[in-house]
């Protein structure tokens, strides 16, 4: 059961970088360019999940632990920040021999990092209470996480002044309570029944989400709220209702799904995912010229998107992997 379970869990790592590389790419095509009257940004919202379930593995493998709190801040702490400070380095070097200026905004630019770090230094607090809470209890804890999720929506939608405050749950740090819950659910249901459910509910939330970007019809109460878009969070974590809908379906149709091929590949990518986050920004900043130099009608543009992400996420795999395998740095890149 554990060995499954580890073997879901790299499997959604692997498509939750893909996902936040793809992202990525999108967002050098986000200027109205369209394709058959569509705008071909509202596409990035398919992969939109990434970041939501990489917070909801952080929840399952670390919540209900036994957690020594010196041990852990120091472990879990530095394996992030010094990856972080290593290719900031190289960031930095790579400036001073191109025309690449370098940014010195490292908030912005890495604000995943900054984010992880934040709910690491909770994860003891939150430890403590899914470790003597009942089912029920984390159950209400999720309730009223996807209940702030609406209720904020409904705020921004009205453009209502509220005092109403449960930003404590529309955060991060509901994705890890759910990423928690959902490992150990066991939902009473066949389980090709449930697999079919969670893809119906993972298409329709993701088709919502495709509307909310404006690109189909004006932006309404499906709009998500973020840093750029409200007050409320300080983060650029998206807690909209369909894209906690959108990870959670995610979450528990890999749980069912037996997916063993290319397991080597599979489990390299999932340990080298947070140095390819780390990375693939970098090298897109020094290969996009070339694929803007690609013919620019709107199925062109898709195809680029398509093969641009798949280059990148092989690209960052392998510079990483050679990085991680060189002595004296390995252990400061991946």
């Amino acid at each position: 059961m554990i060995k499954n379970r580890i073997e879901y869990y790299d499997n959604l790592r692997v498509l939750a970088i893909f996902g936040i590389i793809a992202i990525h790419v999108f967002q050098l095509w986000h200027h109205g360019e369209q394709v058959n009257g569509i705008y071909i940004y509202m596409f990035s919202e398919i992969v939109r999940y990434a970041v939501p379930i990489f917070l909801m593995l952080s929840g399952a493998l670390l919540l209900n632990r036994d957690i020594e709190l010196g041990y852990f801040l120091k472990h879990k702490l530095t394996r992030i920040a010094y990856p972080f400070i290593f290719y900031l380095i190289i960031s930095f070097v790579l400036s001073l021999f191109t025309d690449k200026g370098f940014s010195f905004n490292i908030f912005s630019q890495y604000w995943y990092f900054w984010m992880i770090f934040g709910v690491y230094l909770s994860v003891p607090i939150i430890n403590k209470f899914i470790q003597h809470a009942s089912i029920k209890e984390i159950e209400y804890f999720i309730v009223v996480f996807l209940f702030a999720s609406v209720f904020y929506q409904f705020i921004l939608f009205y453009n209502f002044d509220n005092y109403f405050n449960l930003n404590f749950f529309a955060a991060p740090i509901g994705f890890l309570v759910l990423g928690y819950y959902l490992s150990i659910k066991d939902f009473k249901m066949d389980s090709r029944k449930l697999m079919i459910l969670m893809g119906a509910v993972f298409l329709i939330s993701t088709y919502m989400k495709m509307l909310s970007t404006g690109a189909i019809m004006p932006k309404s109460f499906a709009l998500d709220y973020e840093a750029t878009q409200s007050l409320v969070l300080d983060s650029w974590v998206d807690v909209s209702i369909f894209v906690i809908l959108q990870a959670g379906s995610l979450f528990v149709l890999f749980k069912h799904l037996n997916f063993t091929r290319f397991r080597k590949a599979v489990v390299s990518i999932s340990n080298l995912s947070y140095g390819m986050y780390l990375i693939n920004s970098l090298l897109m900043f020094y290969i996009s010229p070339f694929f803007f130099s690609l013919p620019r009608n709107g199925v062109e543009i898709c195809l680029t998107i398509i093969l641009m992400s798949v280059f990148v996420f092989v690209m960052s795999w392998l510079i990483v992997g050679v990085l991680s395998k060189i002595s004296g740095i390995g252990n400061y890149c991946a």
